[in-house]
């Protein structure tokens, strides 16, 4: 029973420092909107940067407990943020890096077994404009367009996975996804 109780109180804090860096992230992401429609991009920055970490640091967090599920959301955002600001400064390459940042970490999370069915549905429900913002934004030369269909295909064979566990089966056939790409 103490064993059970330690458990719970654990759960607890875990829960209490969520909602706080959650809190952290929303204030931090907000700032950061705020300084970019002022068009103070160096304040911009700082603040989506600082909510990257917040993010980052929630999606430890959320590795072990599958909770917050709004964690894949903040990457995603944080991700964009910071791509959209990059893209807008004309450094591409830089805005691309976490386009890809994104991709790479739903992907990696839908596929974890030990995550629960619930967390890792909420990164798969992220992957999709994740893949969709990366492939309208980069591929400038033909070895990106290469690790941009290779990261489509592990995204997409990670959803296909995370919907057959859900029970999805009769609707998620490989054959049956579109094929994600640009006409050439």
């Amino acid at each position: 029973m103490l064993q059970r109780h330690g458990t719970k109180r654990r759960k607890m804090s875990h829960f209490h420092q969520s909602s706080e860096a959650s809190a952290t992230w929303q204030s931090l992401t907000r700032e950061g909107n705020r300084d970019y429609a002022r068009k103070n991009l160096r304040k911009a920055r700082a603040h989506y940067e600082e909510a990257m970490e917040e993010a980052r640091s929630l999606l430890c967090q959320f590795q072990e407990t599958g909770l917050p599920l709004s964690t894949p959301v903040m990457l995603v955002v944080s991700c964009h943020n910071l791509a959209d600001l990059f893209f807008g400064q004309k450094e591409p390459e830089q805005a691309v890096l976490f386009l890809r940042h994104a991709c790479v970490e739903l992907t990696r999370l839908a596929g974890l077994p030990a995550l629960p069915l619930q967390a890792r549905l909420a990164c798969v429900e992220q992957l999709r404009p994740a893949v969709v913002s990366l492939m309208e934004h980069g591929d400038r030369t033909v070895s990106e367009q290469q690790e941009t269909q290779n990261l489509v295909l592990r995204a997409r064979s990670a959803a296909l996975s995370v919907y057959q566990i859900a029970g999805y089966a009769a609707q998620t056939r490989l054959e049956d996804a579109p094929v994600m790409g640009r006409p050439s």
